[in-house]
């Protein structure tokens, strides 16, 4: 259908990302805590849960116990 994702996995640990895209995060396994750049406060996802990012931004995330995950980045 010509969309884009990319499956993955991250260790524990902290990690900053750039996005060129909006794109869209769904965790299906594990724990992280999760931010946009300049925003102040942190959110838990958990298994199941997933988050937004806007295009042209930059986000952090704190994994606390093994993630694996699904990325879809839409061209809007």
């Amino acid at each position: 259908d010509g969309s884009k994702k990319t499956l993955g996995v991250m260790l524990e640990g902290g990690y900053e990302f750039k996005t060129g895209s909006r794109e869209l995060m769904e965790i299906h396994s594990g724990k992280l805590n999760f931010k946009i750049a300049n925003d102040k406060d942190w959110t838990l996802i958990t298994e199941g849960m997933d988050f937004n990012i806007p295009k042209n931004s930059s986000f952090y995330v704190e994994v606390l116990k093994l993630v694996n995950y699904t990325c879809s980045y839409f061209d809007d």
